[in-house]
């Protein structure tokens, strides 16, 4: 039985480790409040503390995201039925850590 590279895999999980590389630079101030990179939703646009507040809220959703995604790419190195598995994972964890930047940025400037 032979095995072909799903390269969209690791490329998914290649995404998934840029979310979390901006969101830890973004948490650690290292990234400002800008137009371009991290999670630019209302209100971690609000203020500079909600943006830190928000990107710090978002570290851990997208640190366990990237670590079922990258898992699940491997799988589906094996699985050509799980090929979809990363993508939902994806956009599941992206969307838990634009909720949990979402609520503490906006705890963060009330």
């Amino acid at each position: 039985m032979t095995y072909e590279t799903n390269f969209a895999a690791y490329i998914i999980a290649a995404a998934m480790l840029l979310v979390v590389v901006v969101t830890q630079l973004a948490a650690s101030g290292k990234i400002r409040r800008n137009g371009f990179v991290g999670l630019r939703i209302p209100p971690t646009m609000a203020s500079d503390a909600a943006w830190v507040a928000g990107h710090r809220a978002a570290r851990v959703p997208s640190w366990i995201g990237f670590v079922l995604v990258a898992i699940a790419a491997g799988v589906a190195q094996f699985t050509p039925e799980a090929t979809t598995a990363p993508i939902v994972l994806l956009f599941l964890f992206l969307g838990w850590s634009v909720v949990a930047a979402w609520r503490a940025a906006a705890a963060a400037t009330s």
